[in-house]
């Protein structure tokens, strides 16, 4: 017991143990967020000259990419190393005038960089519509355009409008010119940082392999471009031209490496500008130049992101359509070898004879005819010696299903040599031939036609019985599609049925459990003092019922399988109705008592036959049961009668009735109208009463509508059948031997 109850315990503390063990992870990853912040913001505090940035604010950046990479949960990292920012680096060096509190200024402007981040990100995904990088062209300009302009001007405008509210006035700038200088650092630290954060990721997406020793080359074509640039600036009007050197490995960079080959370029322009900024400080404190560097790198930037990402999304639809187009050519490579295997006997038959041939001059004279034209119109000798086109056409104008058809084509071939002609003609015999003429042509000059037939006949049922088979085919693919659905539907009503038969079951033992626990506290307390019987029967009864419903959906179970296996035989035996189903309701007393149903029964005469008690009493139990279960509140009427071959059992309720869609489907096994949360029970005894009723040669019938109530009808034969007595009779010789 001791070591059960040191495993509980420790089986309780484990959740305790994993939840602090997260918490600890989330503190961790905020501190490790926060602290990146900071260096962040101290690198672009030293970037600034005379206490403004005017290079760019990868805090900035980086804020908006954690938010994005790790969710909005992580703005507590944020604020905290925005406060730290604002206190120690900005505030310290002036930023703001000493009259006012430094630490309420800094607060105010982390919660603002804060609270612009939260949105900035979430305003970044809705446009988007992800949190990674969109590699396609149109959310990239999208973006970009929201890196570029709309989140740099939220974050500047709510920066400066919570140090505005502090009512700390501005030690420096104007309000304008301090909101235009974290504007375009913003702008210069969103554009740079949050792709390069989300592109590296995302991992290496699909693009064109590069050559050996493309990438080192490419590297050394990239310092040497960066150390020209030094080279190149002299002064002020030189500046604007250091990115000559460097574009035309920023493009390739874009074309051969995608997304990650834009983010690195820009990247190192960034660096080439900031490392210019930093030696010669001259040029940036130009104000045309600082806005030049700042649009150079902004525009750079974005235009770099967007030929990269046209480049990936192309490469993606040339590569998507080059698997398509393979595929396809596999596709129609089977295709076609199936239908060169469909057709194999028939060409290898019309491969080993030849086609029937005719040639006729202008004259209207044949000069070639062949055996098989001879062999496929069984013309005669005599006419084929004769060399007469009229004659051969009379003939063959006698074996055609439609000569005046063929008489109107030929007629017009020979009034336009020039044409050629393709047709099939049908013969009183059933076949049919393929008809090709053309012009027979002696260079340039037509000399005559050339008639040629084949007998096609074999190919057309062929081509008929494929269509056939596909047509069987279609239906059998529909018949296994049907039989899968009814699979899976049926696996579904055996898993419903499962989980309804665990609560059923389970719903009497716990009621028995409870009662037999009541039952031992009363007799635990018997030792010191008596305890009286009618303190023990109500536990007693009670648990006696719960263990009664427990035997009964045992039984309900039992009869499913002997139902469905057809082991349940009905054995039949002398009774008299009106005491078998009077014997039932007298069980169902209590049972509708409870419900406030009031039972009444109206058995008419003494109706004595022969069936199964045991199945009759199913068919009875089951239809009160019903009646209880769904008119409790409600009158219950049972109706007895008979006449001397039949006898009819009505069940009649007031309770809330069945749909008529419904009526059939209650009958089938596991089905319900309602919801079995609201109603309890397997869904069987229904089912159970119908097949019963069908084992004992009856059926059984409901008529209901919704609100009103329903009547069920059960017809029995009163004797046993014919069949079951010579059953029974053989049985009982089997015995006896």
């Amino acid at each position: 017991m001791l070591r059960a109850h040191a495993v509980e315990q420790g089986l309780q503390q484990r959740p305790r143990q994993r939840g602090a063990a997260r918490t600890a992870a989330y503190l961790l990853e905020l501190l490790a967020i926060a602290v990146g912040y900071v260096l962040l913001g101290w690198a672009g505090h030293l970037l600034g000259l005379h206490g403004r940035v005017v290079t760019f604010w990868p805090a900035a950046g980086f804020a908006l990419g954690v938010l994005l990479l790790r969710g909005t949960s992580r703005w507590p990292a944020i604020l905290a190393g925005s406060v730290f920012v604002a206190w120690l680096f900005v505030l310290a060096d002036g930023a703001v005038d000493t009259r006012t509190p430094w630490l309420l200024v800094a607060l105010l402007a982390a919660a603002g960089r804060a609270l612009s981040a939260v949105g900035c990100a979430w305003l970044l995904r809705r446009v988007t519509g992800t949190a990674h990088w969109p590699y396609s062209t149109r959310g990239v300009i999208l973006a970009t355009l929201v890196l570029g302009l709309v989140a740099p001007a939220l974050s500047a405008v709510t920066v400066q409008a919570m140090v505005w509210l502090a009512g700390a006035p501005n030690a420096g700038l104007s309000f304008a010119g301090e909101l235009w200088l974290w504007f375009v650092a913003d702008s210069t630290g969103m554009i740079l940082v949050v792709p390069l954060m989300l592109v590296l990721a995302g991992g290496r997406r699909a693009g064109p392999p590069l050559a050996r020793g493309e990438l080192p080359l490419a590297l050394a074509a990239f310092v040497a471009a960066i150390v020209a640039c030094f080279l190149l600036v002299r002064g002020p009007d030189q500046a604007t031209s250091m990115a000559y050197p460097m574009l035309p490995l920023m493009v390739w960079a874009c074309l051969r490496l995608g997304s990650r080959g834009a983010v690195l370029s820009n990247l190192c322009w960034a660096v080439v500008f900031i490392a210019l900024a930093l030696l010669r400080p001259a040029l940036a404190t130009l104000p045309h130049v600082f806005t030049e560097f700042h649009v150079r790198l902004s525009l750079s930037s974005a235009i770099f992101l967007v030929l990269a990402a046209a480049y990936e999304e192309r490469y993606r639809l040339q590569h998507a359509l080059q698997a398509e187009r393979r595929s396809l050519e596999e596709r129609v490579t089977a295709r076609t070898h199936e239908l060169a295997s469909s057709l194999s006997l028939l060409h290898s038959s019309l491969e080993s004879t030849a086609d029937g041939l005719l040639v006729v001059d202008r004259n209207n004279r044949i000069t070639l005819i062949n055996q098989r034209f001879v062999e496929l119109w069984h013309m005669p000798p005599d006419i084929v010696a004769s060399g007469d086109n009229a004659r051969a056409l009379a003939w063959v104008q006698d074996q055609l299903l439609s000569p005046a058809t063929f008489n109107a084509k030929v007629a017009y071939l020979y009034a336009h040599p020039e044409l050629e002609s393709a047709d099939e003609v049908e013969l009183k015999s059933g076949s049919i031939f393929a008809q090709y003429s053309r012009p027979q042509r002696l260079g340039e000059e037509i000399v005559g036609r050339v008639w040629s037939f084949r007998d096609i006949t074999l190919r057309r049922r062929v081509e008929a019985e494929r269509s056939r088979l596909l047509v069987e085919e279609a239906r059998a693919r529909q018949d296994a599609e049907r039989a899968a659905r009814e699979a899976r539907e049926a696996l579904a009503l055996r898993e419903d049925f499962l989980q309804v038969a665990a609560h059923e079951m389970k719903t009497p033992l716990t009621a028995m459990k409870i009662h037999l626990q009541r039952l031992k506290r009363l007799l635990a307390g018997a030792a010191e003092t008596p305890v009286e019987a009618e303190r023990l029967l109500p536990a007693v009864a009670a648990a006696e019922r719960s263990l009664r419903r427990s035997e009964e959906l045992s039984n309900q179970l039992l009869d499913v399988k002997q139902l469905s296996a057809g082991e349940l035989q009905p054995r039949y035996a002398p009774l008299d109705f009106r005491e078998a189903v009077a014997e039932q309701l007298e069980a169902f007393r209590e049972s509708a008592a409870r419900a406030h149903c009031e039972l009444s029964f109206e058995p008419g005469e003494a109706l004595h036959g022969e069936s199964d008690p045991r199945q009759l009493a199913q068919i009875v139990s089951a239809l009160l049961s019903n009646g209880i279960k769904f008119g409790a509140g409600q009158p219950l009427r049972v109706q007895l009668e008979g006449n001397r071959e039949q006898v009819w059992l009505r069940v009649i309720d007031h309770g809330i009735g069945i749909a008529p869609q419904d009526q059939e489907r209650i009958l089938e096994r596991f089905c319900r109208a309602v919801d079995s949360r609201h109603y309890g029970g397997l869904g069987l005894g229904l089912w159970l009463a119908r097949r019963s009723a069908e084992a004992l040669g009856g059926r059984i019938g409901v008529q209901s509508a919704l609100a009103r109530g329903s009547t069920f009808t059960v017809e029995l034969p009163r004797w046993r059948p014919r069949r079951a007595q010579a059953q029974e009779v053989v049985e009982q010789a089997s015995a006896r031997s």
